[in-house]
């Protein structure tokens, strides 16, 4: 199911605009970015989408603005360029340097299964910008070595 849902309707109770104001509620509104937010004791903070009381959808978010959009035309051209890599060597004999390498750029976690403790995985990410006005291109190489590739809008700025 993909947040928020779209088929209902937007907060019309305004908790989440009262909450936000109220210094003693772990709420706050981002204003550049019209989202709210759950305040985490460790200083970060979770998204909200829908309001915990009448259930209607957060205001809508202007977050996807701050990137530039992968054209189709764009996603096949770099689809092109990429689509027989698979080590790292080959990443790099196509591509070259990365602009940013991560290690790990990736964990992820796997649940419990049958009484099983979680399992955790890391994977190396680099970032490639040099072979697009507005796109990165993203590796991700797990430790076997296979590499998987996506493709990002680049960030433009804040929302105007």
């Amino acid at each position: 199911m993909s947040m928020p849902r779209d088929d209902l309707p937007f907060c019309e109770c305004r908790w989440l605009e009262r909450a936000a104001h109220d210094p003693h509620c772990p709420v706050e509104f981002d204003p550049e970015l019209n989202e709210y937010n759950l305040k985490t004791t460790d200083g970060g903070s979770m998204r909200i989408y829908h309001c915990p009381f009448c259930s209607g959808r957060a205001p809508e978010s202007l977050r996807s603005r701050m990137f530039s959009e992968v054209t189709a035309t764009e996603a096949s051209r770099l689809h092109l360029l990429t689509k027989d890599i698979t080590t790292e060597t080959e990443l790099r004999a196509v591509l070259g340097d990365p602009t940013r390498t991560f290690e790990p750029g990736v964990t992820t976690t796997e649940a419990e299964v049958e009484g099983q403790a979680p399992v955790t995985h890391t994977a190396k990410t680099l970032h490639y910008e040099q072979h697009s006005e507005t796109t990165t291109i993203t590796a991700t190489v797990s430790r076997d070595g296979r590499v998987r590739i996506s493709f990002r809008g680049k960030y433009v700025g804040p929302p105007a």
